[in-house]
């Protein structure tokens, strides 16, 4: 059985953390697409775009990506690359060498990470072929529209197998597209252990006292609107509790007058990994505050360091965040709900040290690790 896994780079946290365990299983080959849009995501920060148009051999066209060559395969990872001005446009015409990439490579099944994009529907003559692991069941807050919607109306319609993510927007999925239950398959995320094989960039972390933490790119559904001002009422309770917001992306509020506060440091660019790894793991635990949510990548990065969580009862975060057991979940847009659960674990290290020690326990092994998940995908469903 030959496997052609279609991931995005950003969502390569998650990709190369589930290929570590899945390629010593299966016969797994990553191919990744990088074009002027998608150069940087949560594993890599692509510099300089490879000049030539086509599939290439991951370190052929890009030697930084040796660094994972002891945490995946790194013969079976290519790169669709599309460089230059116009490369949407272009970027039909690497889907053409892509799909003969994928002809001649006679595998078995295409297991896609993403919706394709329009660019990516010559895909669909290999449609019996594939399955879609759907990270988004419902757009999040801000982030529809009609091509995103065009793209998941064609993917959910013609892919035969759905791989969702969790199990409290099943119901709701199979409704809203009007699919058979048979064609949607349960699946999980665990804790993104490629963060592990990152250096950290120290220099990055604050010399004095530990902090809170909100990471991941800045959107209107991450509630960023009441952590904000709910950190105003910690402060006045615990002066020493500091948060550090980081991640790059637009406001849709103004964030001037939290920008001059001592006890919150917004670092609003990109994040490199190095920085990122630091942060969790000199942090005291993290904060989700979303107004909507399906999964959340920023969970599973916390718990591949056993840094607890608060977060909203929204989408699937109740399931990744068993309340009193990985860390609180708490009542979304609701600023008094967050600075009380704050304050509860601020003040109660032992409280931190207990939800710690049950994510170490729990994502190490067992149903939730990436084995566990891979091996339930290897055997059931690659077939």
């Amino acid at each position: 059985m030959k496997i052609a896994y279609l991931g995005k780079i950003q969502l390569s946290d998650v990709d190369l953390s589930y290929l570590h365990e899945a390629q010593q299983l299966s016969d797994v080959t990553l191919i990744m697409e990088v074009t002027p849009r998608f150069m940087r995501g949560p594993a890599f920060n692509i510099a300089t775009m490879y000049p030539k148009s086509g599939v290439f051999k991951a370190v052929e066209a890009y030697p930084e990506f040796q660094k994972y060559a002891d945490f995946i395969d790194i013969d079976k990872f290519y790169v669709v690359n599309t460089p230059g001005r116009l490369w949407q446009l272009k970027s039909f015409w690497t889907q053409f060498l892509l799909l003969l990439f994928l002809i001649r490579g006679r595998f078995d099944v295409l297991h896609l990470a993403w919706p394709p994009n329009v660019y990516e529907f010559i895909l669909y003559v290999l449609r019996r072929k594939m399955m879609l692991t759907v990270h988004d069941p419902f757009p999040h807050t801000g982030n529809d529209s009609f091509i995103v919607r065009l793209r998941r109306k064609f993917a959910f319609q013609l892919i035969p197998r759905l791989v969702i993510l969790n199990k409290a927007q099943r119901q709701d999925f199979l409704n809203c597209y009007h699919l058979p239950p048979e064609r949607v398959i349960n699946s999980r995320l665990s804790c993104y252990t490629y963060l592990r094989t990152v250096p950290k960039d120290l220099a990055q972390v604050p010399e004095k006292g530990t902090y809170i933490l909100f990471a991941g790119k800045i959107s209107p559904y991450k509630g960023l609107d009441f952590l904000l001002p709910a950190m105003a009422k910690v402060h006045a309770c615990c002066p020493d509790c500091r948060l550090i917001v980081a991640g790059g992306g637009k406001y849709h509020f103004d964030i001037a007058k939290y920008q001059s506060l001592d006890y919150i440091d917004i670092r609003n660019r990109f994040i490199p990994d190095e920085e990122l790894v630091a942060l969790i793991d000199h942090s005291a635990f993290l904060v989700c505050p979303y107004t909507d949510a399906t999964q959340s990548g920023v969970i599973m990065s916390a718990y591949a360091f056993n840094k607890p969580v608060i977060a909203t009862n929204v989408g699937g975060l109740p399931e990744m965040v068993e309340h009193h057991r990985y860390g609180l979940i708490v009542k979304e847009k609701d600023e008094q709900a967050l600075a009380d659960s704050i304050i509860q674990m601020w003040t109660q290290p032992a409280l931190v040290e207990r939800f710690s020690g049950q994510i170490a326990k729990d994502y190490s092994k067992g149903e939730k690790s990436w084995k566990a998940i891979a091996e339930e995908m290897c055997k059931n469903q690659y077939k």
